[in-house]
């Protein structure tokens, strides 16, 4: 393993965070803000002098990475980033300490939308810096999933094959940047758009801003207290429900969709597999939604089951998903959305194929002698691939399971554990405040402990958890 390499992208990644220190400054100063912008000014000098530091300290690797440079790369990526990120809520924001601080970033940057502060108590450049690093976040994200894990386990089931990723062993870190590009600009051209919808539909143009930078990440943090209904009409609603819907799809699938500009594709979009899965559950949430509340909220339903399902957890009104029993929101959390996307939890492809071969095994209980192959999108799926799979979902388990008994140890009831526990490793931060534990418990009441082990499992969370638990293998470091 060549630390080299990985010092070397680690520094070019410093130059990415220069670049938001950098956008964030002109923002300070068109609010005429310039105390601000010249501590985000001087924030980005000098982590782009750390940046270039390491560039050239680190010379003499070869061209090529292994599997086990890109998964470390991942981590120490995901770690180190938003302990870069966090410094403006230190000198800016009314956090007491780092660890706060950096519980913010985490929380804004792997999109989970849980947080500490008050955002109309907050300076505009810093309530603009939270929704900048949320739509950085998804952009990582999905950039990640594209070129690490679809190229890692480039045999893996419920990868959409496309030409935004056309990898080769070896060439993982040169592929980076530019699909990343492609990946931002994807994103960007969703946001913006979006952005001029919400504008025209009546949304202020500096929350229509936030919302769509955070809309198209599925993070969660909005630029002002309270329910959306507040502050949005409801066509602008409606665009952000959009938004996040967009989001939470396969970004290969979206790619594919603008790359060949043809609308018999837009159909073809919507009714894959993932996407259908995942507008059959929003509408699954809209009638429990309805049954638990009324059908005088059915509008709101629709936006707010939109905004959950697709791991945002926007609320449009206060009276909707609040009255659905938790156990159902902490599962359909822990589902997740569509792979290569910004949502968190399982992936609904997991869970598909999971389903798919708990049939073909009860089919095989009634007739043993048969060859029943499982097929998926027009492939048979060989058992072998099942495996990786089902040691996805025990680790996936096996954390959430670690994270109620962490949240335990540091002081929350069992029902506080378990709702806390979903939310971070889900990115879903707002069910907390969605599921109403009976103690009442919000992220500002958190204690030092307790946002340790938030910020664990946020960044398990976006780490798909098997990466992370590669590094503890004795057999990872020797290649």
């Amino acid at each position: 393993m060549d630390m080299n390499r990985i010092l070397f992208w680690l520094g070019r990644t410093f130059f990415i965070c220069t670049g938001l220190f950098t956008v964030t400054a002109i923002v300070g100063v068109l609010d005429q803000d310039f105390s601000s912008a010249v501590v985000m000014a001087t924030l980005g000098v000098t982590i782009g002098v750390f940046g270039w530091l390491m560039v050239m300290l680190s010379t003499g690797f070869d061209a090529r990475e292994s599997k086990s440079e890109a998964i470390l790369f991942l981590v120490l990526f995901w770690g180190i980033v938003p302990a870069i990120l966090c410094l403006p809520f230190l000198f800016l924001g009314p956090n007491p300490s780092l660890l706060a601080a950096y519980f913010e970033s985490v929380s804004a940057f792997t999109t989970t939308g849980a947080t500490r502060l008050i955002p109309d108590d907050l300076p505009l450049i810093l309530v603009f810096w939270r929704a900048l690093l949320q739509w950085v976040g998804g952009v990582s994200v999905a950039t990640f999933a594209v070129v690490i894990f679809a190229a890692v386990n480039q045999t893996g089931t419920g990868v959409h094959k496309s030409m935004l990723y056309s990898l080769r062993n070896g060439e993982l870190f040169g592929r980076l940047i530019g699909i990343g590009r492609l990946v931002a600009g994807i994103y960007l051209f969703l946001a913006l758009l979006g952005f001029i919808l919400m504008t025209f539909g009546g949304a202020p143009a500096f929350e229509a801003l936030c919302l769509a930078l955070s809309g198209v990440s599925t993070g969660g943090l909005t630029p002002r207290a309270g329910p959306l209904q507040l502050y949005i009409p409801p066509f602008a609603a409606t665009v952000l429900g959009i938004l996040c819907v967009l989001g939470a799809m396969n970004i290969a699938v979206i790619w594919d969709y603008i790359r060949l500009r043809k609308a018999r594709f837009a159909l073809r979009m919507i009714l894959n597999v993932e996407h259908r899965a995942l507008l059959v559950i929003s509408a699954g949430l809209v009638l429990i939604g309805v049954w638990f509340a009324g059908f005088a909220s059915f509008g709101d339903l629709i936006l707010d089951s939109a905004f959950f399902v697709s791991s945002a957890g926007f609320q449009y009104q206060v009276i909707s998903l609040d009255l659905v029993p938790p156990v159902i929101l902490v599962t359909l959390a822990l589902t997740g959305g569509s792979a290569l996307s910004t949502a968190g939890g399982v992936k609904l492809i997991r869970i598909l194929l999971l389903f798919r071969h708990l049939k073909v095994e009860l089919s095989r209980l009634s007739h043993p002698s048969r060859v029943i192959p499982v097929k998926f999108r027009n492939q048979i799926i060989p058992d072998a691939a099942f495996l990786s799979i089902w040691m996805y979902f025990f680790a996936y388990t096996l954390a959430f399971g670690v994270g109620i008994a962490a949240f335990g140890v540091v002081g929350l009831s069992l029902d506080d554990a378990i709702a806390s526990a979903a939310a971070m490793l889900s990115n879903v931060g707002p069910l907390l405040d969605l599921t109403l534990p009976e103690s009442g418990l919000t992220y500002p009441q958190f204690s030092n402990g307790q946002m340790s082990v938030g910020i664990a499992l946020m960044l398990l969370g976006r780490l798909e958890v098997l990466a992370a638990l590669a590094l503890v293998l004795p057999n990872f470091w020797k290649q």
